[in-house]
């Protein structure tokens, strides 16, 4: 005997077919993210990962709260996106360049999460995370290129590196890969805008950095900077009480002359500093960008609940 589908089984089907795409939102909020300075750095992009495949969100930068904004300034309450939404796997944050048009991601991925329910938690986004969360920095207060010139100014030039040895002073630090690169900085914080002095980029904790020393290099194969005059100024006096210590990861290409958001390991540097034995705490878990992405109006609807749907009305 021939089983009959109900006729209002085939209105559902034939309605289902027909049915548009519905509209979801979703609203994101974050902690630690940073405005970004749009004509240099760029903005951030929104990306559902489904099937694979990065579909945007939508662009968007950050108010001084973490809340999104629009180019103009704007405050987003959420960005409206298509229903299958409710099929992605992982939500990505970018930071797309100024004038982008490249309609895939850039490799400057700063937030991620995996999608399992309708609120998706999105965490830091830098190569060896992990590991990153239990690097260790210290430093010395030296200024050995100029040696043959001036052996008391010492306090003009600082060594992230440990003696005897010596040593690499900044510890357990991962490969970034491609996108990222580390940066060392002495930042004055005796003013009310904190004003900071780069001493270079570098991929590791041993080794010369982009510059050495300064304009007339030298110095040990470390990172490092010499703050003289013998290397083109600024003079810098370092043990003042003045200055803090800052190893921050920069975007790859980095059209920013300040530090970048991401500061894992950072510490004041004190006024006894030439003592040696000077460290930075590592402020992961406490300064990364960390987020919050909820998708409302979505629903998703897998094959074996569609399955299930059919099989009822055989």
């Amino acid at each position: 005997m021939t089983t009959l589908r109900p006729p209002f089984l085939t209105v559902i089907i034939l309605s289902l077919i027909a049915l548009p795409a519905l509209a979801a939102e979703l609203v994101l909020s974050f902690d630690n993210l940073v405005p970004l300075d749009e004509s240099t750095d760029g903005l951030y992009e929104g990306w559902a990962i489904i099937d694979g495949q990065p579909v945007s969100t939508g662009i968007f930068n950050v108010d001084d709260a973490g809340q999104p904004v629009t180019p103009g300034g704007g405050l987003i309450p959420s960005f409206s996106v298509g229903d299958d939404i409710g099929q992605a796997s992982a939500l990505k944050i970018s930071i797309e360049p100024t004038g982008d048009m490249d309609p895939a991601p850039s490799g400057l991925i700063v937030l991620t999460g995996n999608v399992e329910s309708e609120t998706t938690a999105l965490g830091a986004a830098v190569p060896g995370l992990d590991m990153l969360m239990g690097s260790a920095g210290s430093y010395i207060l030296a200024t050995p290129s100029d040696n043959d010139i001036d052996t008391t100014n010492d306090d003009e030039g600082i060594w992230f590196l440990s003696i005897p040895g010596p040593m690499a002073g900044l510890t357990g630090l991962p490969d970034l890969g491609p996108n990222w690169i580390y940066e060392g900085w002495v930042v004055d914080v005796s003013g009310d805008s904190p004003m900071p002095y780069t001493t270079g980029t570098f991929t590791m904790g041993e080794g010369f950095d982009s510059d050495e020393a300064g304009c007339n290099a030298g110095g040990p194969p470390f990172p490092g900077q010499d703050y003289v005059a013998f290397q083109c100024g600024p003079v810098l006096d370092l043990d003042s009480g003045d200055f803090a210590a800052v190893i921050t990861i920069e975007p790859v290409p980095d059209n920013s002359t300040n530090p970048f958001m991401l500061k894992p390991l950072a510490g004041l540097i004190p006024t006894d500093g030439l003592m040696g034995g000077n460290m930075m705490g590592n402020q992961v878990g406490d300064t990364f960008p960390t987020g919050t992405a909820t998708i409302i109006g979505s629903v998703a609807v897998s094959s074996s609940n569609w399955d299930s749907l059919k099989a009822s009305y055989r």
